[in-house]
């Protein structure tokens, strides 16, 4: 009768130790030291947004990226423009230093004023005390009665800017100052405004 009731007890007790006995090697396995690695921290990255350019207007557009914390922002017109006779432009771009610097050297002519002639006179330089302020004037050189701007000969100027080390910001608008378009008669050309629509971050 004994050994009945043991074999039937056994019975019993073999899923249950069974189910023990899983439930304790998932429990070690959760326990035992095993790592979960935590994904990378993200990278900070240097951003450049900006939108299409409309006839007469002088924009910045995001050029090519030149280094992981350096752009190439080009100063376009868009074309083809009203105006035939321009024959210069002298302006500023202003930005915020705490996030911003200009290439010193970096700047250089678009293709507007290599229309034939040669290649125009260019000073972009910041101000001592306004190292946000870049004053631009580039003016071509030999040719008489200006030019106009058509497609492929928009592009006014070239520059870089870096982004400061260690800052990271939400998207900042870089603006024009002082703006003027020129003809041969250093006379304003009102029909040519700026536009400011570029906008750089780093997130």
């Amino acid at each position: 009768m004994r050994s009945s009731v043991f074999r039937g007890h056994r019975r019993l007790l073999a899923p249950l130790v069974f189910a023990l006995l899983l439930g304790c090697g998932r429990k070690g396995g959760d326990g035992g030291g095993s790592v979960v690695t935590p994904p990378p921290p993200l990278t900070p990255t240097f951003r450049c947004t900006d939108s299409p350019v409309m006839v007469d207007k002088v924009a910045l557009k995001c050029g090519l990226q030149r280094a992981d914390d350096v752009w190439e922002i080009d100063v376009v017109i868009g074309s083809p423009t009203t105006a035939t006779n321009i024959d210069g432009f002298a302006f500023d771009v202003l930005f915020d230093p705490t996030h911003l610097a200009y290439v010193a050297g970096s700047a250089s002519a678009g293709t507007l004023f290599l229309q034939g002639g040669p290649v125009p006179l260019v000073i972009a330089q910041t101000q001592p005390g306004e190292p946000g302020r870049l004053v631009v004037g580039i003016h071509p050189t030999g040719t008489d009665g200006g030019v106009r701007a058509v497609p492929g000969f928009d592009k006014i100027l070239i520059f870089n800017l870096k982004m400061v080390a260690g800052t990271t910001f939400d998207p900042e608008l870089l603006h024009f100052d002082n703006f003027e378009a020129l003809d041969p008669l250093d006379q304003p050309i009102t029909s040519i405004t700026p536009s400011d629509q570029l906008l750089l971050s780093v997130q």
